[in-house]
């Protein structure tokens, strides 16, 4: 796997793969990021790759000037490879947060820390590419609609199998591409 774009642009990372683990292939990723390019930029823009795998979303979006990232993952295989990662890339500490926590339990993690600062931290990036043979995908949008932890502008960008029908109240579909049996929905709040 390689980093597209970015203060790290061409840098490989080698490693071998945990079972079980699913990587957002190349191509899908440069597809992905060409496309936020048309909406966001990445300076100081909050991450959180959720369901995170590999990682590779959320080290593609601070490769690109990102100012912080959630990386969140319940395997402890995948967590272990992305700091491994994140070590190869020297990556500061300060610009990331390794979490071995499903979505749900990240979720009511960051809104419960919110609820007791005063200055919250809003997630302007979310990418959620949880396993294809769930439909957690549906039960994380709704939970998001309701806590405090996006911004105002925050962009969603769900991976899902062909066969997973996305419930979309109250939210837009900027727009959705499709990779063999994935399709990649990028959702506007």
């Amino acid at each position: 796997m390689r980093i597209i774009s970015g203060k790290n642009k061409g840098r490989q990372l080698n490693s071998p793969i945990p079972k079980g683990i699913r990587p957002t292939q190349d191509v899908m990723r440069e597809t992905i990021f060409n496309i936020l390019n048309n909406y966001v930029d990445f300076d100081n823009l909050v991450v959180a790759d959720v369901c995170a795998g590999t990682g590779m979303l959320g080290i593609e979006a601070l490769s690109r000037g990102a100012k912080f990232c959630y990386f969140v993952d319940k395997n402890h295989k995948a967590i272990a490879y992305i700091k491994n990662s994140i070590r190869l890339l020297d990556i500061p500490n300060e610009k990331y947060q390794l979490n071995n926590l499903d979505a749900i339990q990240f979720i009511n993690h960051i809104h419960y820390q919110n609820t007791n600062i005063d200055t919250p931290t809003l997630i302007d990036l979310i990418f959620l590419d949880p396993p294809y043979n769930t439909n957690i995908v549906n039960e994380v949008l709704l939970i998001l609609s309701e806590v405090n932890i996006m911004s105002k502008n925050v962009i969603i960008i769900a991976e899902t199998s062909i066969h997973t029908s996305l419930i979309i109240n109250h939210k837009h579909i900027i727009t959705e591409r499709q990779f063999g049996a994935a399709k990649v929905v990028f959702i506007k709040f």
